[in-house]
């Protein structure tokens, strides 16, 4: 399975541990408290995926971000360069747009934590479909040694279990099951439970316009939002469509 082998190669990458760091840590929790009206988008940069994706639309990240920078609240960067072909020098690129960025990676040990705060992160990755709550305990201990924040994200229903909440905890729910790689949306199924935590939840995965409006967004504080934007999908439409939407359920 791809995932298990992402995570069981991460020993064999080499990381940056150079202080590449231009300015302070951002926090996503408090940047998404500013957005009411609608949740706060994460734009995602990825140059493919397993799942079939390929970035052929926006291949220039700074082009890329410098046209959507004012309609988003944060940014997560893949940086997985065997099967993401990521970089984590991408984002040492990417904060000159002062956004909290997002560390989009299958970290499990510390020494990934240390790498992502010095190349500009401000928040990383702990997938809980494959670490154990006492790993994901101790890295989100470490990022907050750190001034970092986590964000905890779950698929599978069983493994919610596994999640560590702390005040400088996010809590994503992933509507790809990252075994199969295919959307198995469960997200009104395990909304509750997850709410239940009080802490700012994320949706992720294969949000787009044509189905923005059938999957209560405004419920979430944030949307990670990558292949759709990236394909060339409008952010400010989306929102437009999601809000009419609600307009005419009323």
């Amino acid at each position: 399975m791809i995932v298990n082998n992402i995570y069981n190669n991460v020993n064999k990458r080499k990381f940056i541990f150079n202080n590449m760091r231009k300015r302070n840590v951002l926090s996503l929790k408090n940047t998404l408290k500013n957005y009411k009206d609608f949740p706060g988008i994460i734009a995602e940069y990825k140059r493919k995926s397993p799942s079939g994706f390929s970035n052929i639309v926006n291949s220039d990240i700074l082009k890329y971000f410098n046209l959507i920078k004012d309609n988003i609240a944060g940014i997560s960067i893949l940086t997985e360069p065997e099967y993401f072909n990521g970089s984590q020098l991408d984002v040492v690129s990417v904060q000159c747009y002062n956004k909290p960025i997002l560390i989009k990676d299958f970290i499990s040990n510390v020494d990934m934590i240390r790498s992502s705060y010095m190349i500009g992160g401000d928040i990383y990755l702990l997938i809980a479909d494959f670490l154990e709550y006492s790993k994901i305990k101790d890295l989100v201990k470490f990022g907050k040694s750190l001034g970092m924040e986590a964000l905890v994200e779950v698929h599978d229903k069983d493994k919610i279990k596994e999640i560590y909440a702390d005040d400088n905890v996010l809590i994503g729910y992933n509507r790809r099951n990252l075994r199969t790689l295919k959307i198995e949306d469960r997200s009104e199924e395990v909304y509750d439970e997850l709410k239940s935590f009080g802490l700012p939840l994320i949706l992720e995965s294969g949000i787009s316009i044509d189905n923005a409006g059938t999957l209560n967004l405004k419920k979430y504080d944030g949307l990670l939002i990558g292949s759709s934007l990236l394909s060339g999908e409008n952010i400010n439409k989306l929102k437009d469509d999601v809000n009419d939407r609600y307009k005419n359920k009323r």
